[in-house]
């Protein structure tokens, strides 16, 4: 049997060629080319990694999966939390209707684009997510790796989608991908669903441009604050989130950069039995007027709002969340700041 190494050609001995016949000349030439690549292992790690703008642009598939692969997508379902209290996706106003990217779906011609437990509906002039709606069941939920390749949807146009120009390294004055749906949140059922679900999180009609760590903190911890308060038998909730498009909004790399964003979640509540929901608004405002690659205090504004409150900043409406909002008492300038989950008012 063949031994598994191999003496690679630089270090076989020359046959009839002795180190003493070389010229000195070319032996030190040798010396000197060794003592060079030494010094290079030295300082050179094993591995090298490319800088982070160049390492993003690689998790891009610029090639989008043919329309067919969608076939078995079906999205947000309504009757998700309990059939007889039915949550459907928000209504949009006119001038989103007018706005959102269509394409034909089973015979219709419609906005909503279903994923595997979520469905999202696209601005055609910020080229972003108007919304992105989820069902999350905590009690069904499969922990699967990152599938980390962003893509493009080929069921609309890719002219109203984003996946680099504003994207890259924050230290260079660019953003992350921020997940509307959190990657997590339809990550539940089978394992092969589960993996499915991950994937789709990353399509560019589920991101828009986010400071590194907004995502943190208060924001990213609502889910799992609202999950551990929901109904023990019904672990189950519906989260809505997008972005809060102004005219005053910045434009960094070409790209009109919102810097609020909007968050619904719909869920029954554990102590009184009903359906109950509360919304949300975050501002990365600080953080992209300086764009600071660090995490500073104060960055990130969160606030509890009413629900019609985000309605009209959204321009779009929740008709069978309207009378459920822990706030619904309360005027749209009502706004309760949040430290930490636990500020939340659930009832």
């Amino acid at each position: 049997m063949r031994p598994a190494w191999r003496v690679s050609p630089a270090s076989r001995p020359v046959i009839g060629v002795s180190r003493q016949s070389e010229p000195r000349k070319g032996r030190d030439r040798c010396n000197q080319r060794r003592l060079s690549m030494a010094s290079a292992r030295k300082t050179t790690p094993r591995f090298r990694f490319a800088p982070i703008a160049e390492l993003d642009a690689k998790r891009v598939d610029a090639t989008p999966d043919p329309v067919e692969s969608y076939d078995d997508r079906e999205g947000y379902a309504p009757d998700f939390i309990d059939p007889l209290m039915p949550v459907a996706l928000p209504v949009l106003g006119k001038a989103l209707q007018r706005d959102a990217a269509t394409h034909s779906w089973r015979g219709a011609t419609t906005h909503v684009l279903p994923y595997t437990h979520f469905s999202t509906a696209v601005s055609k002039s910020r080229r972003l997510p108007i919304y992105s709606a989820c069902n999350v069941d905590g009690a069904k939920a499969v922990s699967v790796p990152r599938s980390n390749v962003w893509k493009y949807d080929p069921r609309i146009p890719q002219q109203y989608q984003i996946l680099r120009e504003v994207y890259g390294a924050e230290n260079r004055g660019y953003f992350s991908r921020g997940h509307m749906t959190r990657r997590q949140d339809p990550n539940w059922g089978s394992r092969k669903v589960a993996v499915r679900a991950d994937a789709d999180t990353f399509h560019a009609t589920n991101a828009a441009p986010q400071v590194q760590r907004f995502n943190g903190g208060v924001w990213g911890g609502i889910e799992d604050y609202i999950l551990e308060n929901a109904h023990a038998d019904r672990m189950r909730i519906s989260v809505f989130t997008g972005p809060v498009y102004a005219e005053d909004d910045p434009v960094v790399h070409g790209v009109r950069v919102p810097v609020r964003f909007w968050k619904v979640v719909a869920f029954v509540h554990d102590g009184t039995g009903e359906l109950t929901a509360t919304a949300y608004l975050a501002s990365q405002a600080k953080a992209v007027a300086d764009l600071r690659p660090a995490f500073v205090f104060g960055d990130f504004e969160h606030q509890q709002r009413p629900l019609a409150a985000i309605e009209a900043l959204a321009g779009l409406t929740f008709p069978d969340l309207a009378e459920r909002d822990v706030l619904a008492g309360a005027g749209l300038d009502f706004a309760a700041a949040l430290r930490d989950v636990r500020d939340i008012m659930l009832a």
